[in-house]
């Protein structure tokens, strides 16, 4: 009977265990508006997570704040989830609002056009969530109009 080794690379296994696991999470900041936090890999696997909690969050706030920051991972089904909520956003008359993350994050986002269809911030790494939503809150009401025109 033929007997079959395994053998499994010491860095194969690290890589694995080094993986962050998907957090979504979302809380008032006041004045209608909203901060999502997600961290780790967006993908096939966890955007019914991230649609979920975006849902939840345009049903209580005007303005929704997506911070991508920590995101370490995104994939066309996580591209697919934001471009459908800032759709449903934008149809409620509300807003659905990026916070840049990674490199390799802006780079999905640049390659299947959904720069186009969400509006994208830069934030100051440290900044905190609360600060950065009164900053969002008031810049971004003024050019509502130009970025809604450009939308459609």
């Amino acid at each position: 009977m033929p007997q079959t080794s395994v053998v499994t690379s010491s860095t194969t296994v690290d890589a694995y265990a080094a993986s962050a696991p998907f957090v979504c999470t979302w809380k008032e900041g006041g004045s209608g508006a909203a901060w999502v936090h997600v961290a780790g890999e967006l993908d096939l696997a966890s955007s019914p997570r991230l649609a979920q909690t975006l849902g939840e969050a345009l049903l209580d706030a005007r303005l929704v704040v997506l911070d991508l920051r920590e995101l370490t991972f995104m994939d066309a089904s996580g591209v697919h989830v934001i471009v459908d909520s800032a759709g449903d956003a934008r149809q409620a008359e509300k807003r659905l609002v990026l916070v840049r993350g990674a490199a390799n994050v802006d780079r999905v986002l640049t390659l299947v056009g959904a720069c186009e269809q969400v509006e994208i911030v830069d934030l100051d790494p440290a900044e905190s969530p609360a600060r950065a939503l009164l900053h969002l809150a008031g810049s971004l009401s003024a050019s509502s109009a130009a970025v809604s025109s450009r939308l459609t």
